[in-house]
């Protein structure tokens, strides 16, 4: 590193020797010399993280610190010899008026770029005309990004360490509850997603509501406590997953996907997709879900094509295609998106029972989803819950006894931990109640480092007070 850095003060000396600070290196080998130090900066023997250490957004007359905001932390920039993969993580909101405005939960899949020197150059490097960095000579990298709109992006990139990534401290989750709902929550058909931008949680059920069977959507805001609700009459069968995609709840159901918007004003947009498989009758019975971008992707579950297959739904195009085969039939197996890779943890291989439950995990590059990777939990779940935090995926599962059909006699939860870096699961502790045997958890998301679970008995078709419980994750 010390040679590197001599290297990169040569350059600068060298290079600002003239008036104006940018004379020319006018030595072709000296400058490949020189360009060959800051390759080994930037990509290592092989390739190498970086992170931001400070953002700045420029729009109009705005100049906003948004360096701690979760929708920057979590990016990464990979450099090799050649290329950049910028791995956004969740979106920047760049018309924003200051940092809260700037957040937003809707993550995005990585953008890749090949690079090159500016004439004469040994510091400076562009990806395109938009794109731009310098090595600076402390060894970090300042970027400048032209965004849309007159926008600008201020970045300073710094190698990532192995202190930088989330990892799992508390090993033991310590719960109290957090609120209460009054809902008629089917057994493991709850929907359920947490909004960091806002600090919120989203519970969405089918239940029977002004006299018909509805959907209905719950906002819960952490902050205030307080719960808005949309009901629509309209009946999805039970089974629903959850996403915000670009300023969007978008509802996964059987038959749909419905669009509501995040303060649930307006009228929701019903997208039926049943009918795009030719012999297709709803999505899926009891099946997993992950977002990337613009595009959903619905694991197993289905009774009527393969159960092994994943479909994906595109946002924009409507198009539902499908995308994938996992090695084996999956039911209520949820899923979550990392750095392009698809990871499908648990579930089931035969329904209606939903029986016998697995431990496995899948790995499915989302480039080549014919390369799939199998690994195992340390514990069979029949139905798995689960959300990704920064490297870290947090699985919330239940293993049970009987089955859907003839009734259970006894469920279990079990939470784990998978760390994406290095491709490690941990089972984690818990303190949740079953008294009764089958109390279990019913679904469960993270916001602001806290795990939230919807947790408690069995389905019995009237509505009643659920605890949705809260731990501290690290």
């Amino acid at each position: 590193m010390k040679k590197i850095l001599l290297s990169l003060i040569t350059i600068c000396t060298i290079s600002c020797a003239s008036d104006d600070g940018n004379s020319p290196v006018d030595n072709s080998s000296a400058l490949d010399e020189l360009r060959a130090a800051s390759i080994q900066l930037l990509s290592g023997n092989d390739e190498k993280v970086w992170r931001i250490s400070q953002a700045e957004l420029k729009n109009g007359q705005n100049t906003i610190d948004i360096s701690s905001n979760f929708n920057v932390v979590d990016d990464e920039f990979t450099f090799t010899d050649t290329t950049i993969e910028w791995r956004k993580g969740h979106a920047v909101q760049y018309n924003a008026t200051n940092a809260q405005e700037a957040k937003q939960d809707y993550y995005v899949a990585p953008e890749n770029y090949s690079y090159s020197f500016q004439s004469e150059s040994a510091t400076q490097f562009s990806s395109n005309s938009n794109m731009t960095y310098e090595i600076q000579e402390n060894g970090s990298i300042v970027a400048n990004f032209s965004m849309e709109n007159t926008t600008e992006l201020l970045l300073t990139l710094v190698p990532k360490t192995s202190q930088d990534y989330a990892s799992v401290e508390n090993m033991s989750l310590q719960f109290t509850e957090a609120f209460t709902i009054n809902a008629s929550l089917p057994v493991f058909g709850t929907g359920m997603i947490g909004a960091n931008t806002d600090q919120s949680i989203y519970i969405s059920h089918n239940g029977y509501y002004n006299d018909n069977f509805s959907e209905r959507i719950i906002k819960v805001d952490l902050l205030s406590g307080t719960q808005t609700e949309q009901i629509v009459n309209s009946y999805n069968f039970v089974y629903k997953k959850m996403h915000l995609i670009n300023n969007q709840l978008a509802v996964v159901n059987t038959q749909t996907i419905d669009f509501y918007d995040l303060d649930l004003s307006g009228t929701p947009v019903s997208v039926p997709i049943s009918s795009q498989l030719p012999g297709q009758v709803g999505v899926s019975a009891v099946y997993g879900s992950a977002t990337q971008g613009n595009d959903i992707y619905v694991i197993g579950g289905n009774y009527n094509v393969n159960p092994a297959t994943i479909f994906k739904y595109n946002t924009q195009t409507q198009a539902y295609t499908e995308f994938a085969t996992l090695p084996a039939d999956r039911y209520g197996a949820d899923a979550t998106i990392i750095n392009n890779k698809l990871y499908v943890f648990g579930g089931a291989t035969d329904f209606p029972a939903v029986q016998p439950a697995q431990n496995t995990i899948y790995i499915i590059p989302l480039d080549t989803p014919t390369v799939i990777e199998t690994l195992q939990m340390s514990q069979n779940m029949n139905v798995t819950y689960v959300k990704a935090h920064q490297n870290l995926i947090y699985i919330a599962g239940v293993k049970f006894t009987g089955n859907t059909v003839e009734g259970f006699s006894e469920r279990d939860s079990f939470i784990g931990v998978f760390d994406t870096v290095n491709n490690t699961y941990q089972e984690l502790q818990h303190d949740l109640p079953n008294n009764s045997g089958i109390e279990a958890i019913e679904e469960m998301c993270i916001v602001n480092n806290k795990m939230y679970v919807v947790h408690g008995d069995m389905f019995t078709g009237m509505p009643e007070d659920w605890k949705v419980y809260e731990a501290t994750l690290n």
